[in-house]
């Protein structure tokens, strides 16, 4: 498949449904659709105006009618592609919409690649490739925070922060141009001035952008959060009530959840992958021992833990065995059944803040799902300072997510303090320039602006075939 083809997939899920849609994109995509489909007035698709809803039948390229549908041409460029483009809208019949992509694929389209239809959206210059990339995002999107991480980056907010950031750096570069340019000139204190608060200009909105990533990382990909402690201490109660469902069975007997419980859960404005574990202890029982190994194993891979205390009770050497076992990852301490009267000593609470990032006081009792629980809250509010260094707004701010971005912020975040503490100490100009210009290409690759032809068919090779 060359980029002059035109292409044709169907853009809805596979499978049963109202309506199916098929999309075609490419120079000959009028010419397709009217060996395709026969409007309801007998004229040509390209005969109406464009972004027009045609009624009409649908058929075999040798006249074999198949269903009766809605049909819409765009107009290059003003089409999700930037090429002339079409959709067909059929009844949803597995087979029905199956015969219809074959009529198109017989009328001379090919088969589009995953992501086809919005990599040439790219390389037409519809969108960038931080937005592209949120596109596929926004497809994936299983919670409220991940929709609004994506649907900001769609609408360009990522785009308009690092065009603003290249922009600042340009103008740094500026100055540096004209001392290579000019040797015998000088900048005069004012024009240092600037130069210097440029740099430093850009530079803070570089660190600002990366600070994004923690929380951007934690809403799109997901943490992998822990519930660990001694048996009976709450975590299954716990469990149900950041779930939401009553997943897990709570009893006053010990040593109840004996295999790992997961779920995918919103909360505290992050994706959780949320499991719950056996209660970590010595026994001869052979199938809890078995559950007490596989939360052991699953602390260890874990990058939030939440270690679930008796509040009424002292620490056993369980207890400070699982302290002094965790991986480096983020943990809170969550103090349970502080309901109940009792109060754990000094030394055993000191331990157990030292060894944890925040330690919320609060009762897991009520699992009722059905009413809320306003303790919860304390944990959801714990659980987003952890991951909010940005102080970013979903939905409005920029944020970055993906691995690439950070990366490529960093690697320029180190040109240009490089070249900020160069200039600084008077280095060379050119060396200055050089350094600044690293910093540039970094910057530009990380929108799309000069990345190579390998990381682009990377992210798009991720997308489903129709997008």
């Amino acid at each position: 498949m060359g980029i002059n083809d035109t292409i044709a997939a169907v853009s809805t899920p596979r499978g049963k449904g109202g309506i199916a849609v098929i999309r075609i994109s490419g120079g000959r995509s009028a010419e397709i659709a009217d060996k395709v489909f026969l409007t309801a007035g007998g004229k040509s698709v390209s005969d109406y105006p464009a972004r027009r809803a045609l009624y009409g039948s649908i058929h075999r390229p040798d006249g074999e009618e198949l269903d009766r549908g809605i049909l819409i041409f765009f107009k290059a460029p003003a089409s999700y592609t930037g090429e002339d483009m079409v959709e067909i809208s059929c009844h949803g019949g597995v087979y029905v919409t199956r015969a219809v992509l074959g009529a198109v694929f017989e009328a001379g389209a090919v088969p589009a690649a995953a992501g086809e239809f919005t990599r040439r959206a790219f390389l037409s210059g519809k969108m960038t490739l931080t937005e592209a990339e949120a596109v596929g995002t926004l497809l994936d999107a299983d919670t409220e925070e991940k929709m609004l991480l994506a649907s900001s980056a769609v609408r360009g907010k990522l785009s308009e922060k690092l065009s603003e950031i290249t922009d600042m750096l340009r103008g740094a570069m500026s100055a540096l141009y004209a001392l290579i340019d000019y040797p015998e000139e000088e900048l005069n204190t004012d024009g240092e001035i600037s130069l210097e608060e440029a740099m430093d200009s850009t530079l803070s909105e570089i660190r600002a952008l990366l600070s994004t990533y923690k929380r951007g990382k934690a809403v799109a990909d997901g943490v992998k959060c822990v519930i660990c402690g001694k048996p009976n201490a709450g975590k299954s109660s716990l469990y149900n009530l950041m779930s939401g469902e009553q997943s897990a069975i709570v009893t006053d007997i010990a040593g109840t959840t004996r295999d790992i419980l997961k779920e995918r859960v919103s909360f505290g404005g992050v994706t959780l992958e949320l499991f719950d574990t056996a209660g970590l202890r010595e026994t001869d029982d052979v199938v809890e021992s078995i559950g007490v190994r596989r939360a052991e194993e699953a602390m260890s891979a874990a990058e939030l833990i939440i270690a679930v205390f008796d509040s009424l009770l002292p620490l056993t050497e369980e207890e400070k065995k699982m302290i002094d076992s965790y991986p480096q990852c983020a943990k809170i301490a969550v103090l349970n059944k502080q309901d109940l009267d009792g109060e754990m000593s000094g030394e055993d609470l000191a331990l157990i803040e030292k060894s944890h990032d925040i330690t919320v006081k609060m009762s897991c009792i009520n699992t009722d799902v059905n009413s809320h629980n306003t303790s919860i809250d304390e944990l959801a509010c714990a659980v987003g300072r952890l991951y909010d260094e940005g102080a970013c707004v979903l939905g409005q701010d920029a944020v970055i997510w993906e691995a690439r971005h950070e990366a490529s912020l960093r690697r320029a975040e180190e040109y240009l303090a490089e070249a900020r503490a160069a200039a600084l100490f008077g280095g060379p100009a050119d060396a200055v320039c050089s350094l600044c210009e690293s910093a540039l290409s970094e910057l530009c690759g990380t929108d799309g602006r000069g990345v190579t032809e390998d990381i682009v068919s990377e992210i798009f090779s991720k997308f489903c075939v129709g997008k």
